[in-house]
């Protein structure tokens, strides 16, 4: 017997970290700059030497930006199965979300503000999860209109998640030092980015249940 946690196999869990786990992927595509490969590395192979420290950073910068990017969204998820299973109650998901977070009950006011914001944000998201896995749907776009019924009210909730992630990045933003301008560029251009993803992906949602 293992006190290691087993991995979560229903289909209507595995398919919504599918989901947030492609939107990572493609926000991050889309955000951040792959450096290219230039035709004078073909006639100058030392050109090689730069280009592939910068690729390789960039590969580092990608895994990073998408954990980052999947961890409230990871906690939630699993806060919301354990419900859904009826295996926690509300208290002890609040208190497990809380714990998850706050790494440091100690921290300084603006680390303990990120902590505030993000744990606004996975409540958000637990409700979300929750009400999607309740739908008894097992894919993604299906529980997404099994629930919402309508574009506009999922729209609802994409706009509520979008205030609730500037939240958290405005939050980061005040750690940041002068020297790091950017972050903030990089914050900026993804909430946009995402915004317009998720809009779109409303529409195709919707549209699609229509045909």
């Amino acid at each position: 017997m293992t006190n290691q946690e087993q991995p979560l196999t229903d289909e209507n869990y595995k398919s919504i970290l599918a989901y947030e786990t492609s939107m990572a992927q493609i926000i991050t595509a889309r955000v951040l700059e792959k450096p290219e490969l230039s035709a004078w590395m073909i006639l100058f192979p030392i050109l090689f030497v730069p280009y592939m420290q910068r690729h390789s950073r960039y590969k580092e910068s990608t895994k990073g930006f998408v954990a980052g990017f999947l961890y409230t969204k990871k906690i939630a998820l699993d806060v919301a199965y354990k419900l859904y299973k009826n295996e926690i109650s509300c208290e002890e998901a609040e208190g497990i979300i809380a714990e998850s977070v706050r790494k440091n009950p100690k921290a300084e006011e603006l680390i303990s503000n990120i902590y505030h914001q993000q744990i606004k944000e996975i409540d958000l998201l637990c409700d979300h999860y929750l009400a999607l896995l309740a739908t008894e749907e097992d894919k993604y776009d299906q529980m997404v209109r099994s629930h919402y019924e309508s574009e506009d009210n999922y729209l609802s909730f994409v706009i509520r998640l979008a205030q609730m992630e500037k939240e958290v990045n405005r939050a980061a933003s005040a750690t940041f030092k002068e020297d790091e301008v950017e972050v903030p560029r990089i914050m900026n251009k993804m909430e946009t980015k995402l915004l317009e993803l998720r809009t779109q992906e409303a529409k195709q949602i919707f549209n699609r249940s229509e045909r």
